[in-house]
């Protein structure tokens, strides 16, 4: 059985070798994305001498000017000199200076460009142009094939015996070994070892992503379907205020909404109709993906406090699982420390497949070697 398991390990590795190191390079290179993106967003800004941010009732001004509409949002960070990004939809956004109000033309576009484009090959060989369904295809099956490496990798490293002397060979690189060959082999099985969960888990949400049945899957674990109605229990809805004085200015309630968040990072303003007696923000104490730490909140336009108490995510089990997965594929559900973790995961698989090749390549010379002979 064992030699069935390394027989199978030994040509799935051969057959898709050359896709998964192209997933794993690509992966490094998108580990940090999120803040390479910010940064360079932010670096167009420049803060005149002496110079304060314009307040945030000014922004929804200088928002309204370029065709911000109520119910557009307006984010705002916690960073005084950090951009200021109008949304108003899914991808029709655009960038402003927090000292003009102006956009910000261009601002990171390069970078943006440039990440854009290895996430197209990552996720669909794509190196030119957008979507490419081949390659799509392709890299969905080098991602399964990838898991099966993982799988039969196990029965291949477990022990024969379960001595220390044993399984300290497998767990942790060795000193003074005479040939490629023999570092190779301990590699490949150290960096197995120690990568094994972090890559199981980018294995198995990479193919929620690929495939509809793993995503159905998903869902049905939970009794629900893709695009189902099956949410917990809702808040009860709090009794609309009626104002007892004048609109307040936007500075002052977003002040009072994130008094209880005193970590809050970056704050989303629903822009309100005129007529509107209540605000709806956003808090954000995380990276932006982490939904623990986001808050709903609404607050009257007169200043007179919250309505009702700040609202976590109210999304069904199912869809809280599928949330779970798109940012544990990246490993920004754990902050820098699971990005950094995905992006260690992901130089292991390079080796793997480095050492693995190495290893079989040595191992077919040896065929042919005997074959002759």
């Amino acid at each position: 059985m064992r030699r069935i398991f390394f027989w199978a390990h030994f040509v799935m590795g051969l057959a898709a070798g050359a896709l998964i190191l192209l997933m794993s390079v690509t992966g490094v290179l998108l580990t940090y994305e999120r803040q390479m993106v910010a940064a360079a967003q932010n670096a167009a800004v420049e803060a005149p001498a002496g110079a304060e941010p314009l307040s945030i009732e000014a922004l929804s001004q200088a928002a309204a000017a370029l065709g911000g509409a109520p119910g557009n949002t307006l984010i705002i960070q916690r960073g005084a000199s950090d951009v200021v990004t109008l949304s108003k939809g899914r991808r029709d956004s655009v960038l402003l200076d927090p000292y003009t109000g102006e956009v910000l033309d261009g601002a990171g576009e390069e970078t943006e460009a440039f990440f854009g484009r290895v996430m197209r090959i990552h996720r669909w060989l794509a190196f030119t142009g957008g979507r490419n369904e081949l390659g799509a295809a392709v890299n969905g099956a080098a991602n399964l094939i990838f898991g099966a490496l993982l799988i039969s990798g196990v029965v291949l490293w477990w022990p024969r015996k379960w001595k220390w002397p044993l399984v300290k060979m497998q767990l942790f690189f060795r000193r003074g070994l005479t040939n490629a060959k023999a570092r190779h082999y301990n590699w490949h099985h150290v960096l197995a070892a120690w990568s094994f969960v972090p890559l199981f888990l980018i294995i198995v949400s990479g193919a929620v992503f690929s495939y509809s049945w793993a995503n159905k899957l998903v869902y049905a674990a939970f009794g629900e379907t893709p695009g189902g109605q099956r949410a917990g229990r809702q808040p009860a809805a709090a009794a609309p205020p009626v104002l007892t004085g004048e609109v307040q200015p936007l500075d002052q309630l977003v002040a009072q909404a994130t008094e209880p968040f005193s970590n809050w990072r970056r704050v989303s303003i629903t822009l309100p109709e005129p007529n509107a007696t209540t605000l709806e923000l956003a808090v954000d104490w995380g990276n932006g993906t982490q939904a623990s730490k986001q808050r709903s909140v609404s607050v009257a336009r007169d200043g007179s406090g919250f309505i009702g108490a700040p609202v976590g995510d109210i999304s069904s089990p199912a869809s809280k699982a599928r949330r779970y997965l798109r940012f544990v594929h990246t490993g920004e559900i754990y902050g820098l420390i699971g990005q950094t973790l995905a992006g260690l995961a992901s130089i292991a698989a390079i080796v793997l497949v480095y050492t693995g090749i190495s290893l079989a390549i040595r191992r077919l010379i040896r065929i042919r070697n005997s074959s002759k002979a």
